[in-house]
């Protein structure tokens, strides 16, 4: 019988706000919503394009094969658009957001995994309990587990 046993828990990395911080983080979003604009763009050229492309297939009379397959490039762009625009909404949600942090506040950025070993005999809960990084402008102030 194993007397440990190796396992994962989650560490959340939290950053302190700084104007640096904003700036990053800021131009992070911002880089989101060009790509999710462009994207955007895209979409709607290469739906137009390929409607085009059915037209022309099938010279001049839109057979009902050639309407149903329309109708389905219209229905997917229309998702996708929907998709992208529900990104984008969520985007400039978190840049307002954003905006009203107090310097000085802390944040959760992300988490990531810590092996753990544990023992017979050991409060499992205490063991698995996350712990966190604390940094400020990527640089780390304390570690706590």
């Amino acid at each position: 019988m194993a007397e440990t046993i190796q396992l994962v828990r989650q560490i959340a990395v939290r950053a302190i706000v700084t104007e640096n911080f904003k700036g990053q983080v800021g131009g992070e979003i911002a880089r989101n919503l060009q790509q999710i604009d462009a994207e955007l763009q895209q979409l709607e050229f290469k739906g137009k394009r390929a409607i085009a492309d059915i037209e022309k297939r099938s010279g001049g009379a839109v057979t009902a094969d050639a309407r149903v397959q329309i109708e389905t490039i219209r229905q997917q762009i229309e998702a996708e658009k929907m998709r992208l625009l529900q990104y984008k909404e969520e985007m400039q949600g978190q840049s307002q957001a954003l905006t009203e942090l107090p310097v000085g506040s802390v944040v959760t950025q992300f988490t990531v995994e810590n092996p753990v070993e544990v023992r017979i005999g050991e409060n499992i809960f205490q063991r698995l309990e996350g712990g966190e990084i604390l940094v400020k402008d990527g640089i780390i102030q304390e570690i706590r587990v």
